[in-house]
């Protein structure tokens, strides 16, 4: 899959499936400094993703501060020849400041997939192609 370099970060698009309803989320900034992936629910609303009773509430903290986000499992994450099956997910609103990404592949997808960043191709890749 190939990597964009926009306004200094490294940026590419997964799919994500929920309630049957398929969702492909560009300008998303791959972040080995995240923990878990953070989509926006803006973005996700489309498909019907939103909090509801039950979701666990979340608490990170990052260079811009505090965050709260909702954790759902939806029923599948794809990331170029990278299939993850049931995953949990967290969903929220970034910082105001941010508002040209949909969110971060964070090390829960990429260490998942065991993902090659090749930085002098701009290509990212799965050591294999699907996982449950």
């Amino acid at each position: 899959m190939q990597i964009k370099y926009i306004d200094d970060l490294l940026q590419t698009s997964i799919t994500i499936r929920y309630k049957g309803h398929n969702l492909t989320i560009d300008r998303l900034v791959i972040d080995t400094g995240a923990a878990h992936t953070l989509l926006s629910s803006d973005i996700v609303a489309q498909i019907g993703i939103h909090y509801e009773n039950g979701d666990r509430l979340v608490r990170s903290f990052g260079i811009g501060g505090e965050e709260y986000s909702f954790r759902k499992q939806i029923e599948q994450v794809q990331l170029g020849g990278f299939i993850m099956n049931n995953p949990f997910i967290d969903f929220g609103v970034l910082h105001e400041n941010i508002d040209h990404i949909n969110g971060l592949i964070g090390l829960d997808i990429l260490k998942r997939g065991n993902m090659i960043i090749n930085l002098h191709r701009m290509e990212m890749h799965p050591t294999f192609s699907h996982h449950d």
